[in-house]
C-alpha cells in the first residue's frame, strides 16, 4: 500500500501543479466581476418585481378600505331609511371588506420589510 500511497500523492501533487500555472489570477477577477454584474442585474429585476407587487397590493388595500367605507355609509344610510335588514346586510358586507383589507395589511407591511431588503442587498452589492 506504500507503493500507490505515494504514487497518489505525485499524481495529486502534478494535477496541483497544472491547475496553479492554468490560474491567471487576472482573468479570475474577470469572471468574478462578470458574475457580479449578472448577479446585480437579476437583483435590480427582482427588486423591481417586489415593487411592483408593492404597489398592486398597496392599490388592493386602498380599495379595500374604500370598500369599507362605503359599506359603513350604505349602512348608516339604510338605519336613516328604517331598512334593519339592508342595514344589517350592509355591515356583514363590510366586515367582509373591513377582513380583506386586514390581510392585505398585513401582506402589505411583509412586503415593505422584504423591498427594503432587496434595495439594502442591492446597494451592497452595488458598492462591491
Amino acid at each position: 500500500m506504500g507503493l500507490f500511497d505515494r504514487l497518489k500523492r505525485v499524481v495529486s501533487a502534478n494535477l496541483n501543479d497544472l491547475i496553479n500555472k492554468a490560474e491567471d489570477p487576472e482573468k479570475m477577477l474577470e469572471q468574478a466581476l462578470l458574475e457580479m454584474q449578472d448577479d446585480l442585474v437579476e437583483l435590480r429585476q427582482g427588486v423591481a418585481q417586489a415593487i411592483a407587487a408593492q404597489k398592486r397590493t398597496e392599490k388592493q388595500y386602498n380599495d379595500a378600505v374604500s370598500e369599507v367605507s362605503k359599506w359603513q355609509h350604505n349602512a348608516q344610510f339604510a338605519v336613516q331609511k328604517g331598512d334593519e335588514n339592508l342595514a344589517r346586510q350592509a355591515l356583514e358586507r363590510k366586515k367582509s371588506a373591513n377582513e380583506t383589507s386586514t390581510a392585505l395589511k398585513t401582506s402589505l407591511d411583509q412586503q415593505v420589510t422584504q423591498v427594503e431588503s432587496l434595495r439594502k442587498s442591492m446597494v451592497q452589492l452595488e458598492r462591491k
